[in-house]
């Protein structure tokens, strides 16, 4: 492909990328609020013998959680930027971390497996197969 010309597709999973991580921000936001209010009720003291999970492991995904938005932002500039370390390196990052986060809330949190649990697994699948087969030699930057 010509130097300067990114293809649709590239852009499109770009734009992706943005509206995931606008939609993840908005839910992690929600969820610290959550958090927050329970902690400030007390309600947290006992959850962890109630749900089977520790507020450790519930930290720690909402970390991950975290660390996947950024990596969703990162890698969509690079797409855009047709940036080899940001778009490739960062996408395969995120795609790798993205299973593994949605493999972890089935086991542990026991999240049960609705649409989320398919989007969390077919978004990242399709980002990794297309950035490594379809967009691999546009990605050179």
């Amino acid at each position: 492909m010509a130097q300067g010309k990114r293809p649709g597709g590239l852009t499109a999973l770009a734009v992706l990328n943005f509206v995931f991580a606008g939609l993840g921000i908005i839910a992690l936001l929600a969820v610290f609020a959550l958090l927050g209010a329970a902690a400030k009720a007390g309600a947290l003291d006992g959850a962890s013998s109630e749900v089977g999970v520790s507020k450790g492991v519930i930290y720690a995904m909402l970390a991950l959680g975290v660390v996947r938005m950024v990596l969703l932002l990162a890698s969509g500039v690079g797409y855009i930027g047709q940036k080899r370390f940001a778009g490739r390196t960062l996408g395969n990052v995120y795609g790798v971390l993205a299973i593994a986060d949605t493999v972890m809330s089935l086991t542990l949190l026991k999240s049960g497996f609705g649409v989320t649990t398919i989007i969390g697994l077919i978004y990242p699948l399709l980002t990794l197969a297309l950035i490594n087969t379809t967009f691999k030699n546009d990605l050179v930057n």
